[in-house]
Parts: structure tokens; C-alpha cells; sequence
């Protein structure tokens, strides 16, 4: 798996007047992420399973401290009118490889159940249009992310 996550970490591209909350963009892309599950109407284990893993790969969030983001990320989620703002705040703060990667991450995700449905593909072409990840690299991704029976 890509270790988007890790350069997270090692944050390179703030201006010395602002400062990047790694929470704001974890709690960002969380939301995505559960967005993603959600839109096929019926989330399962192995989908919130993989959510966990990105997460817990992304930022080494306990277990306990994981549940809590992810049931806040899933409020706001609920809440949000429109995922604008969180894909704004990840296409400021990520570079062009780490966005790559979390639309390979969101295909990990709609893959979970073992087919993508043709809302999740919807979804998925629109935050990687968001995210300004090229459509050759959204096929690419997609082709990396999905099981080797597929």
C-alpha cells in the first residue's frame, strides 16, 4: 500500500503564518472516506475496515482515539451540504502524489464489498475532479486498488 499518509507527517508546504492542523486534514479526509462508504447505501465491516486502516496508517491513532474521529467525522459528514470544503483543505495541503494515493485509498474503499457500484464511481470522479487528480491517474488508481479477482 502507498504511504500517503506518512508524508502527511512531514508537512512541507505551509507559509510561515499558517500553521497546517493534521487534524483538520485527517478529520477531512476521514469524511471523504466515509462518504465514500456510505453511498452505496449499505456501509459494511470491510469498508469501515479499510477506513480504519488508512487512518491508523495515515496519522497512528490509537484505536480508542480513532473511534472518537471517526464518529466525529461521521456527524459532520451528516451535517456537511456539500464536501467542497473538505476536499478544498485536502487539494491545499496535500501535493499532487499524496491526492493521487487517497483516490487510490477511496477505490480501496468502494471496493471493499467486492464491486463498485455506479454511484460510488460517480462519487469517486467527482472528488478526484475536486481533489485535481487527471483522469488518466483516477483509471490508474482504480486498477491498483481493485482485488485481483476483479
Amino acid at each position: 500500500m502507498t504511504d500517503w499518509f506518512n508524508q502527511l507527517k512531514s508537512w512541507v508546504a505551509p507559509s510561515a503564518e499558517e500553521t497546517v492542523d493534521i487534524q483538520v486534514i485527517a478529520r477531512a479526509a476521514a469524511i471523504i472516506l466515509l462518504e465514500m462508504a456510505a453511498t452505496d447505501e449499505h456501509r459494511d465491516d470491510d469498508e469501515l475496515a479499510v477506513i480504519h486502516d488508512a487512518m491508523q496508517d495515515a496519522f497512528g491513532i490509537d484505536r480508542a482515539e480513532l473511534g472518537q474521529m471517526l464518529k466525529d467525522a461521521e456527524k459532520l459528514r451528516r451535517e456537511a451540504v456539500s464536501l467542497h470544503d473538505f476536499t478544498r483543505d485536502l487539494k491545499a495541503h496535500l501535493d499532487r502524489d499524496e491526492r493521487d494515493q487517497l483516490v487510490e485509498w477511496l477505490w480501496r474503499v468502494a471496493w471493499a464489498d467486492g464491486r463498485i457500484d455506479r454511484y460510488e464511481e460517480q462519487l469517486l470522479r467527482r472528488l478526484s475532479d475536486l481533489l485535481g487528480v487527471p483522469h488518466h491517474e483516477f483509471i490508474k488508481r482504480k486498477h491498483m486498488a481493485a482485488p485481483d479477482d476483479s
